[in-house]
């Protein structure tokens, strides 16, 4: 059976984006002039949460995309991300986390304001599973203990009882964070556009940036082909066109292109409706993978967290499967899930923007101070989104919060 493109299966999200689109459209109509309090370049997932909390802090703001708020050429799109607090790749990350999950709440109680809106953050629970002694059992062990955050430790049998699906590798554990679960992806985007649009925020598509500067008067100008614009601040949350944007900077940045990956298998232990968890495997080697449950028909979502096809710039993404990366998920699959069939039913592309260490780069320009950015997400940014879009409009406003220090630019620390 052939693959199903990723124009094929629309998004949970499409009515909203369309609506999205509406409203675009007619702000641009009625927009008097092109001077702002803050401009926003790029509205993915941090992006997104900038213009709205931007909105919300009162202030005159546009957010201008290269593609728009329905797109998968960038970093966030692909159903679904999982969100944990036992974070395993820094306990420094942990507060902010908190902090995340407070406002993915209360964004989730304006954005679903009926019974049948699906909510944005679903916690079923996330399992972690790897060599006792492996960075990914440690580190959950370790944030886990420091920060006073619940986890129960698995032993293989353990998990086989609770999950005949799953095969445990011998000599691995698990550990099973019951407040871990997923965020609905585009959904989460779309609700943020939408709450800022209705605070008074101007969104711009199709956008592709041509030069910005500083002008004597400290005034920032954007201009593009299809217009420019002005103002006092300006966020940059550009993604994998960070470099494009601040090539000035000499960010240590690197991409990825990463597959996403869905299958139907034969068991119904993977469904949501049974309270399957998002799951991260570590393998002896180092390698990572991890998924969703099957949410609808599209099935699990299986993705190697590590690997990935290292590209030099973001146009070229290929949006074709990529053999190489199948094959590694499918031995995965293989070797880790007990099912009779399997079938490959859709898959997509997104990049990982990767800093030396995998940590994020969020700081001020050091030239402007009236432009802030975040680039370097390394693949697990997005549950962090409306912390990051909150602390990039706090930072413009002079606010200091020593917690976000270990995410400052090394050359600027």
């Amino acid at each position: 059976m052939p693959l199903i493109t990723n124009t094929d299966k629309p998004s949970a999200a499409v009515s909203v984006f369309l609506w999205l689109m509406s409203f675009e459209i007619h702000l641009e109509t009625a927009m008097e002039n092109n001077h702002f309090d803050c401009i926003v370049i790029g509205f993915g997932g941090v992006g997104s949460a900038a213009l709205r909390y931007a909105a919300l802090n009162g202030w005159k703001v546009i957010g201008i995309d290269r593609f728009g708020p329905a797109h998968n050429h960038g970093s966030s799109h692909g159903q679904t991300r999982v969100i944990r607090k036992s974070y395993f790749e820094h306990p420094n990350y942990v507060p902010l986390l908190q902090d995340a999950y407070k406002m993915w709440d209360e964004l989730n109680k304006r954005h679903r304001t009926a019974p049948e809106i699906k909510e944005l953050l679903t916690q079923c629970g996330v399992l972690q599973i790897g060599p006792a002694g492996g960075s990914v059992v440690s580190g959950v062990l370790n944030s886990a203990k420091e920060h006073n955050i619940s986890v129960e430790q698995f032993s293989a049998e353990d998990v086989h009882k609770r999950l005949p699906i799953i095969n445990v590798p011998e000599g691995h554990v698990g550990v099973f964070e019951p407040d871990g679960g997923f965020l609905r992806v585009e959904l989460c985007v779309a609700a943020m556009i939408k709450q800022a649009l209705a605070a008074g925020a101007t969104i711009k598509s199709g956008v592709c940036i041509d030069r910005w500067n500083v002008d004597v008067s400290g005034v920032v100008r954007v201009q593009s082909e299809q217009g420019s614009w002005s103002a006092d601040r300006m966020i940059v949350c550009a993604g994998a066109w960070t470099s494009d944007v601040l090539g000035n900077l000499n960010l240590p940045l690197k991409l990825l292109a990463k597959q996403q990956h869905w299958y139907q298998l034969d068991r119904v232990e993977q469904k949501l409706v049974n309270q399957f968890p998002c799951f991260l495997f570590e393998q002896d080697d180092g390698a990572c993978f991890y998924g969703t449950p099957e949410l609808d028909t599209l099935g699990m979502k299986v993705c190697e967290h590590s690997g990935g096809l290292p590209i030099e710039s973001p146009h070229q993404l290929d949006q074709s499967i990529d053999s190489e990366q199948q094959a590694r998920v499918e031995g995965f699959l293989d070797q880790n899930f007990h099912f009779t069939k399997k079938r490959l039913v859709h898959h997509s592309m997104c990049m990982y923007t990767m800093t030396p260490a995998s940590h994020f780069i969020l700081d001020i320009h050091p030239d402007h101070s009236q432009i802030a950015y975040a680039a370097g997400l390394s693949g697990h940014g997005f549950k962090f989104a409306p912390v990051l879009g909150k602390r990039l409009v706090d930072m413009l406003d002079g606010e200091v919060d020593p917690r976000f220090d270990f995410l400052r630019n090394p050359k600027s620390a």
